[in-house]
């Protein structure tokens, strides 16, 4: 286990705005005032983008993309925080050569692929994913969307895959237990090799512990096991849509990744992956260190 102070330089790498259809209340400008407050230093928007299935249009509308970008970097003018452009993309297997247009239409600094529908079920709604899970066994629906998932790390169309267990968003709504390391892994380590071999990253997104699920997207042990995959690339987000949670548990993120083995998490520009050490977004400590100070153990 390591120790973390209280001493931040955050960044988060999944943030929502107003031309997201569950944030239409929170604005760029927003954000970029609870940056500095929250300790976060640099902020990836990742609006939604959905170009088909049961949610399509609940994100931003091509004809708004400019203006997002303006929005964006006027608000830099008086962010101390850098600021990046980014999307949430929803996967579907048909709409991949639009989608390749329209990304590379715009000088996006980071694309994130998600996988909100699976096979026409929505497994994003409380209410809509109940036909995801019901009737079948656990392990039908968990293979089910991770050939999916897998389809969009095989795309080529996104630099990082967010929140991998996605799926379990609503599953304490269909039985009471949690998902277990038992039930995912045989889907999840042939997951992570796609990853590995596609050279894609994933994310570590902490929204699941506001949902009472009392773990990340994804689970440790999913961390654990890419890194020693050897799968590089990793984000970390807390895919807020409100000013309130900007930042939310990035250093307990931080944290989760540097147990795990990784010493160095992705920024991106133009798409560009650039890794920072984890000790410079966090002051790390070891426990024989931690005598000289008094930190807070994660």
């Amino acid at each position: 286990m390591i120790f973390l102070n209280n001493r931040s330089n955050l960044i988060d790498y999944h943030v929502h705005e107003r031309h997201s259809g569950d944030a239409k209340k929170t604005r760029v400008i927003d954000i970029v005032r609870a940056a500095k407050s929250r300790n976060v230093n640099e902020i990836a928007f990742t609006t939604h983008l959905v170009t088909a299935g049961p949610a399509e249009g609940f994100g931003i509308k091509a004809d708004e993309i400019e203006e997002y970008f303006d929005e964006i970097y006027a608000a830099q003018e008086e962010s101390e925080a850098l600021l990046r452009v980014g999307l949430e993309v929803d996967y579907f297997p048909a709409e991949e050569r639009r989608l390749e247009s329209l990304l590379s239409e715009y000088p996006f600094d980071f694309v994130l692929g998600s996988v909100h529908v699976v096979n026409g079920r929505e497994i994003a709604s409380g209410k809509d994913s109940a036909s995801f899970f019901e009737g079948r066994p656990l392990t039908e629906a968990v293979s089910e969307y991770f050939e999916v998932w897998k389809k969009a790390v095989q795309s080529g169309l996104f630099d990082v895959m967010a929140h991998p267990d996605y799926f379990k968003k609503h599953l304490q709504l269909f039985r009471p237990q949690p998902l277990t390391w038992r039930e995912l892994k045989p889907y999840a380590l042939d997951a992570i090799q796609s990853l590995a071999d596609f050279g894609v990253g994933y994310e570590v997104n902490t929204s699941c512990m506001r949902h009472g699920a009392g773990e990340f997207f994804p689970v440790k042990e999913f961390v654990e096991a890419a890194y020693k995959i050897g799968v590089k690339r990793v984000t970390v987000g807390s895919d807020t849509h409100i000013p309130e949670t900007l930042g939310y548990r990035i250093s307990d993120a931080l944290s989760c990744l540097y147990d795990a083995g990784y010493r160095r998490v992705d920024l991106y520009r133009g798409r560009k992956s650039i890794g920072v050490d984890i000790s410079s977004l966090q002051n790390i400590q070891t426990p024989q260190e931690s005598a000289i100070e008094t930190p807070t153990l994660i």
